[in-house]
């Protein structure tokens, strides 16, 4: 049995089910370091409905205690008045909808991950569509590493700013770089 079959059986919801997981797939058409343009934006085609199940299992997997997260009851009588989204639930969104297209540079495979910043406007609830606006921000080179930063918007069906988070990457520099890296020829150095 693979990895991808051992992970499976953990898998509860509608939404991890039906996730592509396999990021070996489909590589030759990711973003590398090279052909992102800086300041090129683009709006996610996929969107993402939050359901209460998405929240709960979320909030389990990563543990986290807190009830606003899981327990809808204590959220009904919260300020919130229903379960809310945990601050880094913005993770599975943005893999969510950057499953294919622009913004597959999120599932690069050899890619590393120095740090993010996210900026919280308005919690995100149960029943909101989210759609991601993302924009190259910067790109440079540090001690032979090649660091890209995307600003993503997180934009709700009524088109409120939800989160603004800032995806910092370390990925590979050429196209021939990945391919190699998918082939197994060869690890990036991160």
């Amino acid at each position: 049995m693979g990895y991808l079959e051992e992970m499976a059986k953990y898998h509860k919801t509608e939404r991890q089910k039906a996730f592509g997981y396999d990021f070996l797939q489909g590589a030759e058409k990711y973003e590398v370091w090279d052909e992102i343009q800086v300041g090129s934006e683009a709006v996610s085609p996929i969107t993402f409905e939050v359901k209460a199940e998405d929240l709960k299992a979320y909030a389990e997997g990563v543990p986290d205690a807190n009830p606003l997260f899981h327990d809808e009851e204590y959220a009904k009588k919260s300020p919130y008045g229903q379960l809310v989204a945990h601050p880094i639930f913005t993770t599975m969104i943005l893999f969510w909808c950057l499953q294919r297209g622009h913004g597959t540079w999120i599932r690069t495979p050899g890619s590393g991950n120095p740090g993010q910043i996210l900026e919280w406007y308005e919690p995100i609830r149960v029943g909101d569509v989210i759609t991601l606006k993302t924009t190259a921000y910067d790109k440079w080179i540090k001690r032979g590493k090649y660091y890209m930063r995307y600003q993503v918007d997180f934009i709700d069906q009524n088109q409120r700013l939800k989160a603004r988070q800032w995806v910092t990457l370390i990925l590979p520099k050429t196209r021939e770089d990945l391919l190699k890296f998918q082939k197994g020829e060869h690890a990036l150095e991160i």
